[in-house]
């Protein structure tokens, strides 16, 4: 237990550390996208690949996938459904802002620290079907419903998710292993190196983008919406747990990605619908110490 709190309070160390850094000038307001392309061209892809080293799959975990993608088609269905009496800006906020887990930045970094590269394999296979949503579909839901933002062509849609590094890394990785390919060592030797400073990166730029400014009169609805969220992601875990025909490590790692925070894409699709971006911001932003908590809370009773 000693070893999980000494790691969650590096982690929140690094966050304190990148927010700090900012606040008094040494990190500039938009470095963090340096860092950013670090993670998402080098270290991300690498911990992916490290993670399906010795990983083996059997056709029952193509499920996982499908858990990723249902949990954002539910949590958007039920931000549509809360917002039902309200206008149509307030139901694509809902839908933006309850679906979705930032799996890359935040959770796998954990799992890679805490749980190992099976864990990773696991991630990975969930964050397939997250992804899918997460970087446009639930956009396309949202800006469907408040009739503002691009117009979204399934061309334009693919073209977009399959430019995404990692989700790129993401299906190379789930081919070889459905196949049985095997890779060189020697790619995995490097991978490993590679992803080692993933975790260390990811924390800091969580720490670079952190802002929480926001009007009292705003204080109901971010309560809100977080609330809802948490909610939602331990009933989710309470039928992974009880219900889900996996092992109990594989269900274990589902647990912990279902109490993820908001996608960092969030506020970006919701300044495209028109909506509260600032909002939206704060709602990213505390959803971040709120799973750190949780998170570390889970992997004490887990161990």
């Amino acid at each position: 237990m000693g070893d999980i709190l000494i790691k969650a309070f590096s982690f929140i160390l690094i966050i304190a550390i990148g927010y700090s850094f900012k606040r008094i000038g040494v990190f500039g307001p938009k470095d963090y996208k340096i860092i950013t392309k670090i993670i998402m061209n080098i270290t991300l892809p690498c911990a992916l690949i490290t993670g399906f080293a010795n990983f083996k799959m059997d056709t029952s975990m193509l499920f996982i996938i499908l858990l990723g993608f249902l949990g954002n088609i539910i949590m958007s269905f039920v931000g549509f459904v809360l917002a039902r009496n309200k206008d149509n800006k307030e139901k694509a906020f809902n839908m933006l802002n309850l679906a979705g887990y930032n799996i890359g930045c935040f959770t796998l970094p954990y799992v890679q620290s805490f749980m190992g590269a099976y864990a990773v394999g696991i991630t990975s296979l969930f964050d397939i079907g997250n992804s899918i949503m997460c970087t446009g579909g639930t956009y396309a839901l949202a800006s469907g419903v408040v009739g503002e933002g691009n117009d979204q062509s399934i061309r334009a849609f693919l073209r977009k998710m399959f430019s995404s590094v990692p989700f790129d890394t993401y299906m190379l990785m789930f081919i070889v292993t459905i196949t049985g390919i095997k890779l060189p060592q020697v790619i995995y030797t490097v991978t490993s190196n590679l992803s080692a400073g993933n975790a260390f990166l990811s924390m800091l730029m969580i720490g670079m983008v952190f802002e929480c400014k926001f009007r009292k009169e705003q204080l109901v609805k971010v309560a809100s919406i977080i609330s809802i969220r948490y909610l939602f992601a331990a009933i989710f875990a309470v039928i992974i747990y009880f219900c889900v025909p996996f092992s109990m490590e594989i269900k274990h790692v589902l647990v912990i990605l279902v109490f993820g925070p908001v996608p960092v894409l969030a506020p970006v699709f919701t300044a495209r619908c028109k909506c509260d971006e600032g909002l939206a911001g704060v709602v990213n932003s505390l959803c971040i110490p709120i799973s750190i908590v949780i998170i570390t809370l889970l992997l004490f009773i887990i161990n």
